[in-house]
């Protein structure tokens, strides 16, 4: 019976997504699949404006998701959260995934109070637009030792997690290194060996790129993995070339799809334009491109 149930479910979700142009009531099917256990595929959108939702929506996405690349980024939509809320309201596309990158938290053997104040409001705003997932890091300081960096950050990030407990929030670490030195599995197993209610943003391309193995990193902490990126990466030799679309890229995305279903992975896939090629209507077209790949495997 679950799984006839689970089935037709599947085939509802299936039908909402390949007729995402059509009705209202279609689009509510579609936002139903936030609540079922099933890959969603969205992408980020940093215009949370009606014109921005309305991009997302006409392109057959499930939801969006928001990234903070500095302060001033992170105080813009904490001011704006009621408008972005309408928007949610109107299209009834969710905000899946609230993100700040670049980190300075760290400083001078300490964390910086104010600046560890904002990302606590940026994930009380995450919380009200309801989104499942927060993603943030934390950047190393150069003047102290390693061990201290891990105690600081450790402390830093505790009073996230602490903070989201029982709001329907993950607090998810980037594997990114744009100012952030928790990116890999050296630095999982202390961080979250000893945090057990912190999770992983999983991008495959960040790894490629420093030259390890992605395969082998989603297989084995994939229970710990919230939420994942769609980014395209390509080398010729050992120089990075582009960030094209997935699927037109360097990344084996058929064994990570299925690691991700060995492993049982159930949230979303976030596809994140990041070319200085792939801009404009190029980009737009980019974008279909590797929605309509990427969603040959999810099944």
């Amino acid at each position: 019976m679950h799984i006839r149930i689970a089935f037709c479910k599947k085939l509802v979700y299936n039908y909402a997504v390949n007729h995402t142009y059509a009705a209202a009531s279609d689009r509510r099917i579609l936002n139903d699949a936030k609540e079922l256990d099933i890959m969603r595929l969205g992408r980020i959108q940093n215009n949370y404006t009606a014109q921005g939702f309305d991009l997302v929506k006409n392109s057959g996405l499930d939801f969006i998701e928001i990234c903070c690349n500095n302060a001033e980024d992170a105080d813009r939509l904490i001011a704006a959260k009621d408008s972005v809320k309408a928007e949610i309201a109107r299209t009834g596309l969710d905000v899946s995934s609230v993100g700040r990158w670049n980190h300075s938290v760290l400083e001078n053997g300490t964390i910086n109070l104010e600046k560890a104040a904002q990302y606590l409001t940026l994930l009380d705003t995450a919380v009200e637009l309801g989104a499942k997932t927060f993603v943030c890091g934390c950047n190393y300081d150069e003047s102290i030792s390693l061990w201290r960096n891990y105690c600081n950050a450790l402390e830093f990030l505790g009073t996230l997690t602490e903070r989201a407990k029982g709001k329907g929030i993950k607090v998810a670490i980037q594997n990114c290194n744009w100012n952030n030195f928790i990116v890999s599995p050296e630095h999982w197993k202390i961080v979250l060996g000893e945090n057990p209610d912190l999770y992983i943003k999983f991008d495959p391309s960040h790894t490629y790129n420093r030259g390890d193995d992605y395969l082998a990193e989603l297989s084995d902490w994939c229970e710990r993995v919230a939420h994942v990126h769609i980014k395209g990466t390509t080398h010729a030799g050992k120089r990075a070339v582009d960030d094209p679309p997935a699927g037109m890229d360097d990344i084996l995305w058929r064994p990570l799809f299925s690691i991700l279903y060995a492993r049982k992975y159930t949230g979303d896939l976030s596809i994140e334009p990041h070319s200085a090629t792939w801009r404009g209507e190029l980009g737009d077209a980019g974008v279909a491109f590797t929605r309509d790949f990427i969603r040959t495997f999810m099944l």
